[in-house]
């Protein structure tokens, strides 16, 4: 790949993932239309190399100049005219070393040229035979539904190199290898933030083979699957995983995972969202849930208010000679034990996520109540 096409392929990746709001800043001193940073080699500077600016707008893309870095890492580089947000266009300025292209933050804001711009390079490492063992620092799992009943999944990786330098491919190996769900088909790397050519699909992984900087890393994989029941396996560490399914759907439910609440991402369209945290070594299998069922607590009030409606007629019935005598047979104590256990049970039944401590204080409040109304006989 040529240095532009590289330079394209991330351009346009910044621009798909977001820069900084497009709203006008109207600045009282007008901005100076020049980019200053460092180049840094680690912490120190790498005393050598030469900065591209790199420039793409809504009708133009490619380099606009170059500059040599200074022995202590300073550069200087003047753009064509001081960034416009309403003219959709963005500057970032790279350096190669060791043979690998570093990118600065894409810039489109005049205040952004107050800051002190930084390149940051590293030396390099090999990975490992079969790759490096990398933390999936955050994974989101978007599925909806297709018709023909096919579902269509896309992947979200934010994986994060903790090393102090960069990692690249061993002679014919990969720098980094995740499996996707089984049964994924036609699956494609949509998206990602190193050089097009450096992340595909082989064998039903995620397979990397460009240099991976340290820091963070985002790819994105699409692919479609018969239906919403996937298994997942999740050999490396996974900080957080988020799964979440667009309405309508069946309810899904996994071994590890909870369920959050629902979302909903666009107007109109509604997720379902399941969540893990801490998860490695594993495989999480997504299955049909059931409805949530009614507390046996909530029963048990039901019951016990029962059994007092009962107590009740049978005291006052007009039809049973001698009623008023049996309502006073009754001992007074007992039905207000009764009822203050349904009361309670009703009241707690009816809360929303009890904490520990209120669970604990119901139950002991409730034993309390039970044992008083067994001392009576």
């Amino acid at each position: 790949m040529t240095r532009a096409a590289g330079a394209t392929a991330l351009l346009a990746l910044l621009l798909a993932t977001g820069l900084p709001p497009g709203s006008r800043i109207l600045a009282q001193v007008p901005a100076d239309p020049v980019l200053r940073g460092r180049v840094l080699l680690g912490d120190s500077a790498p005393g050598t190399g030469t900065v591209i600016l790199h420039r793409v707008s809504s009708d133009s893309q490619g380099e606009v100049d170059s500059v040599r870095v200074a022995a202590d890492g300073s550069f200087a580089v003047r753009l064509p005219a001081v960034p416009d947000p309403e003219r959709s266009e963005v500057y970032f300025a790279s350096v190669r070393h060791a043979g690998i292209l570093y990118f600065g933050k894409p810039v489109n804001l005049p205040v952004q040229l107050d800051s002190l711009y930084e390149i940051r390079t590293y030396d390099t490492a090999s990975a490992p035979p079969g790759g490096a063992v990398l933390t999936v620092q955050a994974r989101e799992l978007f599925l909806e539904s297709l018709e023909g009943g096919r579902w269509q999944a896309t992947d979200l990786f934010q994986v994060r190199n903790d090393a102090s330098r960069t990692l690249v491919a061993p002679e014919g190996g990969v720098v980094w290898r995740h499996p996707l769900p089984e049964r994924a088909a036609d699956a494609e790397v949509r998206q990602s933030d190193v050089l097009s050519g450096g992340a595909e699909i082989q064998d039903g992984a995620l397979v990397v083979t460009a240099p991976l900087p340290p820091g963070e890393r985002l790819f994105v994989v699409r692919y479609a699957v018969p239906d919403p029941f996937l298994v997942i396996p999740i050999p490396d560490r996974t900080e957080a995983l988020e799964i979440l399914v667009q309405e309508p759907a069946p309810l899904l439910e996994a071994d590890g995972l909870l369920p959050g609440e629902q979302v909903e991402l666009e107007p109109g369209m509604t997720y379902r969202r399941l969540t893990g945290a801490a998860l490695a070594g594993t495989v999480v299998r997504l299955t049909e849930g059931r409805a949530p069922a009614e507390p046996p607590i909530r029963w048990m009030a039901v019951t016990l208010a029962a059994v007092l409606a009962a107590v009740g007629l049978w005291a006052v019935s007009s039809g049973s000679p001698g009623g008023a005598a049996r309502a006073s047979a009754v001992p007074r104590d007992r039905r207000s034990l009764i009822l203050e256990i349904a009361r309670l049970d009703e009241a707690f039944a009816s809360g929303a996520s009890p904490t520990a401590e209120e669970r604990e204080a119901y139950e002991a409040r409730r034993r309390d109540l039970i044992r008083r109304l067994g001392a009576l006989g």
